[in-house]
């Protein structure tokens, strides 16, 4: 029988993510305090700002979207800046970001992240 941990696990997920979407120009997965856990991102993109910013922003629209619409559930950020996005879904105990470029086709970018998300969860939720 062949081990795999959950780390490579991730970033065959991760690997994946960006083969199908082609506006993916990076991914990671962090923790919810913002510890990075596994990185697909650029080599110019500083790995452990971009976990700990991701980590604040998700936490700050959760609450914000939460008590904006009470009893709704936070489902994940789309931040768009002139030089590409940013997308953020929860994924149980962590987080999935993906930077793309500008103007990507968000709806496929959208759809492979909750796929991904769901494969994730079983992850890093299992034992």
């Amino acid at each position: 029988m062949i081990f795999i941990s959950k780390i490579e696990n991730a970033k065959i997920i991760l690997n994946d993510l960006e083969s199908k979407v082609s506006d993916i120009k990076g991914s990671a997965i962090i923790r919810t305090n913002g510890l990075l856990v596994v990185s697909a991102l650029p080599n110019e993109a500083s790995e452990r700002m971009i976990a700990a910013m991701s980590a604040a922003l998700l936490g700050t629209s959760k609450r914000t979207g939460e008590s904006l619409f009470d009893q709704g559930i936070f489902q994940g950020l789309h931040l768009t800046i002139s030089k590409g996005d940013m997308f953020l879904q929860e994924a149980g105990k962590v987080i999935l970001v993906v930077i793309t470029s500008s103007n990507p086709n968000v709806g496929l970018v959208t759809l492979e992240m909750e796929d991904a998300v769901l494969k994730i969860k079983e992850i890093f939720e299992s034992g």
